[in-house]
């Protein structure tokens, strides 16, 4: 059986969602009128929105640092400082603290998904597949997939096939494209600097299956990255927010830190081996 707190420690790392955000105020007198964001005269072709966004998924630095993650859901809520270490195509580490240490450390190298819980004294491996990672987190999600997301990318590949962009009256750049399996997705750029400030897949019904939003972009190594990635599944009900303090571009991240060995004294489970405790 899976430790109580685990699938709480293993979706707050992995994944990232929407969190609404707002302030309010008063003036003494009236309020102070805003002018409508300006929109552009000319709509940028479509492949000088996508290229930059095509462009990151093929580099091959990765970047790592640390993160304050908060994940919500209808039964319980929570936050936890965490190590992460991604590398493009698919490959992740994600280290949960707690005031004794280590909670929980999650691994993958692209073939094999590992979760190693100190204090329970037990290793989790398995293939890394959707169903394995579902396993854990209740979503399925390959690994390439919570790559992305952690790098503020969306999940899902962006081409410029049946695709098309207009400009909505706030002035963001709005381009539908159609999805392979879920009906239709949408990126939303900003106008002026042209980065992705958010996605949504919507299935064929006009159900939202999931949402992102990217804010605070930084540079890091010459490039800019969002250092806060909010995102939802609205159907589920879960939320997560990733705020990264501080994130570093590395050329190339050593193999071992994607996989977990198995300590002296530790128990190893296979994710693979049916039957499966807790499944």
């Amino acid at each position: 059986m899976l430790p109580a707190a685990t699938s709480l420690r293993i979706v707050a790392a992995a994944f990232v969602c929407l969190c609404l955000t707002g302030w309010s105020g008063c003036a003494p007198h009236r309020p102070i009128p805003t002018s409508p964001p300006a929109v552009p005269d000319q709509i940028p072709p479509i492949h000088e929105l996508l290229a930059p966004l095509n462009a990151r998924r093929e580099e091959p630095a990765g970047l790592r640092g640390l993160a304050k993650v908060t994940y919500r859901d209808a039964e319980q809520r929570g936050s936890a400082t965490q190590a992460v270490a991604v590398a493009l195509p698919d490959r992740f580490r994600l280290e949960s603290f707690s005031l004794l240490g280590v909670a929980a450390l999650h691994a993958c190298d692209g073939q094999t998904l590992a979760a190693y819980f100190p204090r329970e004294g037990v290793v989790y491996r398995g293939a890394a597949n959707p169903a394995t990672i579902a396993r854990f987190t209740r979503l399925h999600l390959s690994p390439g997939q919570v790559v992305r997301l952690l790098l503020g990318l969306p999940p899902f590949a962006v081409g410029t096939d049946g695709a098309h962009v207009r400009v909505e009256p706030n002035g963001r750049h709005r381009v539908d494209l159609p999805h392979p399996a879920r009906g239709h997705a949408t990126l939303w750029f900003d106008a002026r600097t042209r980065r992705l400030r958010g996605w949504e897949v919507v299935g064929v019904a006009g159900n939202v299956h999931a949402r992102g939003e990217l804010d605070d972009y930084r540079p890091v190594a010459g490039r800019m990255v969002p250092f806060t990635i909010r995102l939802s599944d609205p159907e589920a009900g879960r939320h997560v927010r990733v705020e990264y303090r501080e994130l570093e571009a590395s050329a190339e991240l050593p193999s071992s830190l994607f996989t977990v060995g198995v300590p002296a004294g530790v128990e190893e489970v296979d994710l693979d081996a049916e039957p499966w405790p807790g499944s």
